[in-house]
């Protein structure tokens, strides 16, 4: 037997054939009717160097959305999301300020309590995403009345609470954040078949916490076991920042994405964010520096 084995992979040689790994089909394809709760995590920690002086900004997010799948068709599907829980959370030297649902401040600050306001203006409310096949999104809807219904939360703060409510929905909430947001664990299928080993690239644009964001990344397919897909992930990222900052910060991206074949759902992925560079102001350089992770993890829910 072990001869006759041996013969037939000779034979398989001599005649030009090869026996290659199979390939596999990876986009975005869940079923209609299904749900899918999306947890995310991301920890920022910045450091600011500027006059001789430096600033070290400890920022932390978690939000939990429920996904709907309402309709597919050959080209996207369309789904709605609804904000089941978030938290917020920024430490500096110069102040301390957010707030947990889960873990709400005995003694709150006026900041923390704006934040409250913000995040219950969150909680339980939906808005409807159109994504492609390749994980892109391509539309976004009812966003609009989520932010207004945070700044209605908080008005009466006064300026406080018009300041921060608008800093919060540019940073996390509007419309190209929530693209970014979704996009960095949904945009990263090939346009074709693939076999372990190999490469494709994706590119996307997008606006998240306050910064422009390019990112060229180059997924690779590690292994495919169990119908769960490893990807592996290493990209360049450059950031421009507003808020009256000029500049580029430039860096990278590397971290691992597990995926269902069957459905393209992004079961978890761990990202790390690495970027340095030299901003502008109005008083002069500063040097910063960033590093971000980055943990999704989803589940289907019945």
């Amino acid at each position: 037997m072990k001869t006759k084995r041996i013969i037939i992979m000779y034979l398989c040689l001599i005649s030009g054939i090869v026996i290659s790994p199979a390939q596999v089909k990876l986009s975005f394809s869940p079923k209609e009717g299904t749900n899918y709760e999306f947890l995310t995590e991301i920890r920022q920690n910045i450091r600011q160097s500027a006059m001789g002086r430096e600033l070290l900004i400890e920022e932390d997010v978690t939000m939990s959305h429920l996904m709907n799948v309402k309709s597919m068709n050959a080209s996207a599907t369309e789904a709605l999301f609804t904000c089941q829980n978030a938290s917020y959370f920024l430490s500096s030297p110069m102040m301390k300020m957010g707030y947990d649902p889960k873990k709400p401040n005995a003694n709150p600050s006026p900041l923390d309590k704006v934040h409250e306001k913000i995040i219950r203006s969150l909680i339980g409310r939906s808005f409807t995403m159109s994504i492609a096949t390749d994980g892109s999104v391509k539309s976004v809807s009812g966003i609009d009345a989520i932010i207004e219904e945070i700044k209605k939360s908080v008005a009466p703060d006064g300026e406080m609470g018009a300041q921060l409510s608008a800093s919060e929905i540019n940073q996390w909430y509007g419309e190209s954040a929530i693209k970014g947001l979704f996009e960095q664990s949904l945009r990263i299928f090939p346009a074709g078949e693939v076999k372990t080993g190999d490469s494709w690239t994706v590119e996307t644009n997008y606006g998240i916490s306050n910064k422009k964001s390019t990112v060229k990344s180059v997924y690779t397919l590690k292994e495919v076991k169990d119908d769960k897909a490893v990807i592996g992930v290493e990209a360049t990222v450059n950031l421009e920042p507003d808020g009256g900052l000029t500049g580029t910060l430039t860096g990278t991206q590397s971290g691992t994405v597990l995926v269902d074949t069957k459905t393209g759902i992004p079961v978890s992925s761990d990202l790390t964010l690495d970027i340095k560079g030299t901003l502008k102001t109005q008083q002069g350089e500063m040097q910063m520096t960033m590093v971000a992770k980055m943990k999704t993890a989803t589940k289907e829910v019945r």
